[in-house]
């Protein structure tokens, strides 16, 4: 709330000052009260502004050198070569012939 008024304040009071440039010319004169007109001491020509015609400068073409490019060498990349797996003989484990394949029980201590 104490911002809503600060703010108000502030708008408030940029709005009072004034937006012109001050003048800071002294003068000392005499009213009488009466207009009195002043003529410009030289006359005000009201007209628009001269037109000029200017020619272009002329456009010259110039055709540009030949350029001569280069084909790119031919380049074939050669097949890829996988090298052939290796059989390695490997020998079957010999498997118990017992019944069953469960451990021993444990003997019970006294």
């Amino acid at each position: 709330m104490m911002f809503k008024r600060v703010l108000a304040f502030a708008l408030l009071a940029l709005a009072v000052i004034p937006c012109t440039r001050a003048e800071a010319v002294v003068r000392i004169g005499v009213g009488i009260g009466v207009p009195v007109y002043h003529p410009y001491p030289y006359r005000v020509i009201v007209a628009p502004a001269p037109v000029y015609y200017v020619q272009p400068a002329p456009v010259y073409y110039v055709q540009p050198a030949p350029v001569y490019v280069a084909p790119a060498p031919a380049y074939v990349a050669p097949a890829p070569v996988y090298p052939q797996p290796t059989v390695i003989p490997v020998q079957p484990t010999p498997v118990p012939q017992s019944g069953t394949t469960l451990p021993l029980q444990p003997v019970p201590v006294r």
